[in-house]
């Protein structure tokens, strides 16, 4: 069944070749360019999001001097701060520091008592019991030295108590307890290695 169009008036053959014409572009576009069209789009959008992350990555870059200044900063106040609330625990270097303030003052060190630690959220309180024998205004000098240590001790449920003099001028007998602090670090995810 062939489709003779010699014998058929000259607008027939050309509607058929226009109607074919048509069809033809419709088929090739919906089934090799439109493909071929959406696959270019998605690589293009894919360079696009590419080129950004390498900007992002250049400015990154650019600015990783700062940064890495802002991080020495950050670690020498971080190393200030652990003075002030250590890691761990100091026992031997307080028992020097509160003995070399016992010896700059006329003090008799007769107790120094380390509690348990108290866990609280991220630090924990550790209570030192202490008891001196001196006079009230050597125990004045003692506190604003201890005060001036550069981390934190606080001195609670203070008793003082007169004594009788002594050789040596002692006139009273203190009690305390000093409570400093200990920064718990937290563990890195996974633990170590």
């Amino acid at each position: 069944m062939a489709l003779d169009l010699n014998d058929k008036p000259w607008y027939v053959p050309l509607a058929v070749g226009l109607v074919l014409g048509v069809v033809i572009y419709f088929a090739v576009n919906s089934y090799i360019f439109k493909p071929i069209r959406e696959t270019s789009e998605r690589l293009v959008t894919s360079i696009d999001e590419l080129e950004r992350e390498i900007e992002k990555g250049r400015a990154a870059q650019r600015d990783l001097p700062k940064l890495e200044e802002e991080i020495r900063g950050y670690q020498l106040e971080l190393d200030r701060l652990r003075r002030i609330l250590p890691t761990r625990k100091e026992t031997d270097n307080l028992i020097k520091k509160l003995k070399q303030l016992t010896e700059r003052g006329n003090f008799e060190l007769r107790s120094f008592i380390p509690g348990t630690f108290q866990d609280r959220d991220f630090y924990q309180e550790w209570p030192i019991r202490v008891e001196l024998a001196g006079t009230y205004h050597e125990l004045g000098l003692f506190f604003d030295r201890l005060s001036r240590f550069s981390r934190i001790i606080n001195v609670n449920n203070l008793r003082i108590s007169p004594m009788r003099t002594e050789a040596g001028g002692q006139t009273i007998q203190a009690g305390f307890t000093q409570t400093t602090f200990i920064y718990k670090e937290v563990e890195p995810a996974g633990g170590a290695q």
